[in-house]
């Protein structure tokens, strides 16, 4: 059985240029780029038979991201045959989907959802190690929209002039999925001592978001402090993976934990930097081969399977809500 990635922007390179989008990481700034267009790239180049396709495929496992399942479905002549393999990303469970990606563990399975971690920020420029423990730059890298107020308020501005600290919001407001973000500098932490990523609501835990700011961090070689997310919690393992606040004064508090322990400042890199291996390119090139050739395509290959996945996907739909499935 084949494996396609589908992403209509594929139409628009030929099979090397696809190979050659590796190279520019800003065009992996948003969901279907970084999992379906990134993820295809890696597994090619890693030797697995996986195909691109901006076209539905007559039949075949169709790995796919939530945003252009409706496109999928209103180009696909018949979905008879076609297994789809959707990423979630940030959404809400598809009715439709045959097995799910998520970008955390909070809702998987490993039946029907499965975890994979978000793949490390591409081309990161780890931390200049000639800054010691300095604490003098602290970044935001993401969208604007998802930063706390506090971040933005006076009194986080008079904390740190009085630090003579710097705060650099790299990011810029989110403005579509097709975008490419020309005046970010995602992946550069070469002069970034501290990473600060606070969500909008901090009594919220975020049960659909992924743990990249932690594990670019960790890559990037850089502690962190962040709110209190599911993502990151459960790849907590010691207080040195990251510091947790859930307000502003916890925050200034771990910043001057920071500034006044340098010890800690330098177990918390050294930390990061062997947690990274768990979550690098290799691991999780690794990790979907495993899920897409050992796991998904011995369990559709069955008898059985075969005959269910026959049904169009609409059809495969109404026999779950018969059978309570659904």
């Amino acid at each position: 059985m084949e494996v396609y990635f589908y992403h209509p922007d594929f139409a628009n390179y030929t099979a090397a240029e696809i190979l050659e989008l590796e190279e520019d990481w800003r065009y992996f700034a948003t969901g279907p780029k970084v999992w379906i267009v990134q993820t295809y790239i890696r597994l090619k180049k890693a030797g697995y038979p996986v195909i691109a396709t901006s076209k539905p495929p007559k039949s075949g496992i169709v790995v796919l991201h939530y945003e252009q399942f409706t496109t999928f479905w209103n180009e696909a002549p018949s979905t008879r045959g076609i297994v789809t393999v959707m990423v979630r990303a940030d959404r809400v469970e598809s009715k439709f989907s045959d097995f799910e990606i998520l970008q955390n563990q909070h809702f998987s399975d490993a039946k029907k959802f499965f975890f994979i971690p978000h793949w490390p920020q591409p081309n990161i420029i780890q931390r200049n190690s000639d800054r010691g423990t300095t604490i003098k730059n602290i970044a935001f890298k993401g969208f604007l929209s998802n930063l706390n107020p506090i971040l933005e308020s006076d009194a986080w501005e008079t904390f740190l002039a009085q630090r003579n600290i710097q705060w650099v919001a790299d990011g810029q407001q989110w403005d579509s999925l097709d975008a490419r973000y020309d005046l970010i500098n995602w992946n550069d932490y070469s002069e970034t001592d501290l990473v600060v990523a606070l969500r909008q609501d901090l009594a919220l835990n975020y049960p659909d978001k992924p743990a990249s700011k932690l594990i670019n961090g960790w890559t990037a070689q850089v502690p962190c402090i962040l709110g209190p997310e599911i993502a990151y919690q459960e790849l907590r393992k010691s207080e040195l993976d990251y510091i947790e606040v859930s307000n502003l004064r916890g925050l200034m508090d771990a910043v001057d934990h920071l500034i006044n322990n340098p010890d800690m400042y330098r177990k918390m890199i050294s930390n990061g930097a062997v947690r990274a291996n768990d979550f690098s390119v290799d691991s999780i090139i690794e990790r979907w081969g495993k899920l897409l050739f050992d796991t998904i395509i011995p369990q559709v290959s069955r008898p059985l399977s075969k005959i269910y996945y026959s049904l169009s996907i609409g059809e495969r739909r109404k026999l779950k809500q018969l059978t309570g499935n659904s």
